[in-house]
């Protein structure tokens, strides 16, 4: 995809983002991110990938336990000659990804179209 926009939620700290992460600069982002709270009523933390495409496309992550992650992904696809309104809209939940397999969801959504993010999505949903 191009021209993904990256922000995150973390009620502790501040952390460098960049706005418009490429794709290597996403996943050492993702590796780098400092996902752990110091306050145990903090809230959890959140890295969130949205395309600034006419369909859209966004990815979040979180993590919820030691090595086990959360990756909750849309797709928002225009359906064509109906006007802004009717979109086809496709939702993904990843529950239990370890590192690898959210980076490897990471890199598809970088690399793939908002068409074929969709596809991934509808058929890989757990």
């Amino acid at each position: 995809m191009n021209s993904v926009y990256c922000g995150y939620y973390d009620e502790e700290m501040d952390q460098s983002i960049p706005a418009k992460p490429t794709l290597e600069e996403a996943v050492t982002l993702f590796k780098r991110f400092r996902w752990g709270n110091t306050k145990v009523e903090s809230s959890e933390k959140l890295l969130i990938f949205q395309s600034g495409e006419i369909d859209e496309a966004s990815l979040s992550i979180s993590k919820f336990d030691e090595g086990a992650w959360c990756v909750s992904a849309a797709t928002s696809k225009r359906r064509r000659f109906w006007g802004p309104f009717f979109k086809v809209n496709t939702f993904g939940v990843f529950l239990d990804k370890n590192s690898e397999e959210v980076e490897c969801i990471l890199r598809l959504f970088y690399e793939c179209s908002t068409s074929e993010f969709s596809e991934f999505l509808k058929s890989n949903t757990e």
